[in-house]
């Protein structure tokens, strides 16, 4: 009994190691983690390849360390970074892949296909693109004191946009999908920077995998609610559009909105351009007014609600007519007429069709609370 046990120990023994799993060792000092990358073009077309890495060493005053290099191809881009880091420099934790405006509107579909194909890169990272350098920028954040390292500054910053319908949801997995789907365009984070900061400027537009356009925050709340996804964000209207005759010291109202519901009806016919109804209920709280309006009077507010749905519907269709001029369908009407009127649809070039969509837009809106505002 006594040999069984002994027996029995020395297999477990045995079998502990030999699941204890492989020697893959990596000091964490001499690791250089890429958190933020930044691409764009030189003037004689090679491509700026600038990362920032964390420095955690305690001797050392600087937190963060910007390498970069030219070069015609991505692959050897990286393996000249390598060469000069001084650290074995891992991609798996990046978290922003930052183009240049003028790198986007000649395409990314090759830059990003190089991230797709390597095991070592993260799907999750956002695409962003930047209205001017990525690397005068990586560098102008080193001097941001008040701020956390970069990477994590514009995590904090994206993510909070997101949440209030700012700027979109980009990665590289949904933006790789999207940008070879001929139905939805992809769409990116805008932003710009200066010696102060950075600033979520809205949403980049992209007709297939090139950058076509851009709009404003506000807009890309509008946007959201075209594409059926949740919203929050706020609506400023002035004065004088609200009333002509008002008088010059009022300023308007703000509005959040917060919920919309969207239907899209499409009609197709053989010769002519695709006809598509859509029907916005949106949900909102007046945050603020300065205007000669009682809300706490039912006729006041009602005024006000349809001067408010008025101007909605104006830039609604305006931003519509902006999409179709840009060739840019980030709501996805080309796949609703794929899926409701596949004859039509195979029968026609999308990208041909789409600036003579006739759109027409059925906009209500619903002030559910405005406190003691009056």
């Amino acid at each position: 009994m006594k040999k069984v046990k002994i027996l029995s120990l020395c297999f477990l023994c045995f079998v502990h190691l030999l699941i204890s799993g492989c020697w893959d060792q990596k000091i964490f000092e001499e690791i250089g983690l890429a958190l933020v990358l930044g691409l764009e073009h030189t003037e004689n077309g090679e491509i700026l390849y600038t990362m920032t890495m964390p420095v955690f060493a305690e001797d050392i005053e600087e937190t963060m360390e910007i390498l970069s290099t030219t070069s015609d191809l991505l692959r050897q881009s990286r393996d000249q970074i390598r060469n000069t880091s001084g650290k074995r420099v891992e991609g798996g934790k990046i978290q922003h892949i930052v183009f240049s405006k003028e790198l986007a509107e000649k395409g990314i579909d090759k830059t990003l296909d190089v991230f797709v194909r390597s095991s070592e890169n993260p799907f999750l990272a956002n695409i962003i693109v930047v209205d001017g350098s990525p690397f005068e920028m990586l560098k102008m954040s080193k001097d941001y004191k008040d701020k956390p390292r970069l990477g994590v500054y514009m995590a904090n910053i994206i993510r909070h946009a997101r949440a209030n319908a700012a700027t979109p949801e980009s990665r590289i997995y949904n933006f790789t999908i999207l940008q070879y789907s001929e139905t939805i365009d992809p769409v990116a984070s805008y932003i710009s920077f200066d010696d102060t900061g950075i600033t979520i400027e809205g949403s980049a537009l992209f007709n297939g995998n090139k950058m076509a356009g851009n709009i404003d925050f506000e807009k890309t709340g509008l946007l959201h609610a075209l594409m059926g996804e949740k919203i929050q964000f706020g609506y400023y209207i002035k004065a004088k559009d609200i009333e002509e005759s008002v008088s010059s010291d009022k300023r308007g109202v703000s509005i959040l909105l917060y919920r919309a519901k969207r239907k899209i009806e499409a009609s197709c016919a053989d010769g002519t351009a695709p006809e598509i109804h859509i029907s916005l209920d949106l949900t909102g709280i007046i945050d603020e007014i300065d205007l000669d309006y009682r809300l706490d009077e039912p006729d006041d507010k009602k005024n006000l609600e349809e001067k408010i749905t008025m101007l909605l519907r104006r830039d609604f269709m305006n931003l519509l007519k902006y999409l179709q001029e840009i060739g840019s369908d980030p709501v996805g009407f080309g796949e609703i007429i794929r899926a409701k009127h596949n004859e039509y649809f195979k029968s026609v070039s999308w990208k041909t069709v789409y600036p003579k969509v006739k759109f027409d837009i059925d906009v209500k809106i619903n002030i559910e609370f405005y406190g003691a505002l009056y």
